[in-house]
């Protein structure tokens, strides 16, 4: 039965394109992320089809489309940010791992990509303390891991669905350390600043050489962001940060770890 069902997704490959939600407006400088959100959709959406424990033809099918459809609309961007001294260690493993992703549309060649993707996954989550002093090789690593991880979540998701096996359920728990560890480490470098004899505060955040600036003018009751329209109140610090990060790994990840921690997935 099991091998009548996975048939049929190789048929329905055939018909079905992907669709994702938009991430961001349109013309949003996002510093690249609108390619990996696509990634965290994806996984949103195995987590939540695979909530009864089981998958259907037709949902594995639209989920390996949609994969296929996210690694070639980011494969370029990926693999220009591992191409430098500190990342490129990992840069042919992630790429041998993303060409292979058209193999997952059939169950018998699956495990063959299952095998390469695994190991630039693990590999990217190792290199999160190697690289944690250099923002922009970290960015870069985290970006990776979140692609590799996605794709090793729906790799796994074919194969249990073909055998009857549950082993999405163990690399999701490493899919969670990896995502932690990255969280902890993307730290942003921020001060308190300003006049006060002139009534000005200022709050400014730096990471991988970009920076958010907030001005507040006392009397005003609002501050700006980068010199962006007011807004109303004193300075919220952790605005300013998550404008400054908001086209990194950082936002993808906390948004992954808050879905698979809301599916239960702990620990390894």
């Amino acid at each position: 039965m099991r091998r009548r069902i996975l048939g049929a997704v190789l048929a329905l490959m055939l018909v079905l394109s992907a669709t994702a939600r938009p991430a961001f407006a349109e013309g949003e400088d996002t510093g690249g992320n609108q390619y990996y959100q696509k990634f965290v959709d994806i996984l949103i959406s195995l987590l939540d089809k695979g909530r009864d424990g089981s998958y259907t033809a037709q949902e594995i099918a639209e989920l390996v489309q949609q994969l296929i459809g996210a690694t070639n609309a980011a494969n370029v961007d990926l693999l220009t940010r591992l191409d430098n001294e500190l990342t490129n260690d990992i840069k042919g493993q992630a790429q041998a791992a993303l060409t292979k992703v058209e193999m997952l549309r059939r169950p018998e060649t699956a495990g063959v990509a299952l095998n390469s993707i695994h190991d630039a996954a693990h590999r990217a989550m190792s290199h999160i303390g190697t690289v944690r002093h250099s923002d922009v090789a970290l960015d870069a690593v985290g970006k990776a891991m979140i692609t590799l991880f996605t794709e090793l979540d729906t790799a796994y998701t074919v194969i249990d669905a073909d055998e009857g096996t549950t082993f999405v359920v163990l690399q999701r728990r490493y899919f969670r350390l990896g995502l932690e560890n990255l969280i902890r480490e993307m730290n942003t470098d921020c001060y308190h600043g300003g006049l006060p004899s002139a009534g000005l505060a200022t709050y400014t955040c730096y990471y991988g050489g970009d920076s958010a600036r907030a001005e507040f003018w006392a009397g005003s009751g609002t501050y700006t962001i980068n010199g962006g329209p007011p807004i109303t109140g004193a300075i919220d610090y952790r605005l300013v940060e998550e404008t400054l990060m908001r086209g990194t790994a950082r936002p993808l990840a906390q948004q992954a770890l808050d879905n698979l921690i809301r599916a239960g997935v702990t620990l390894p």
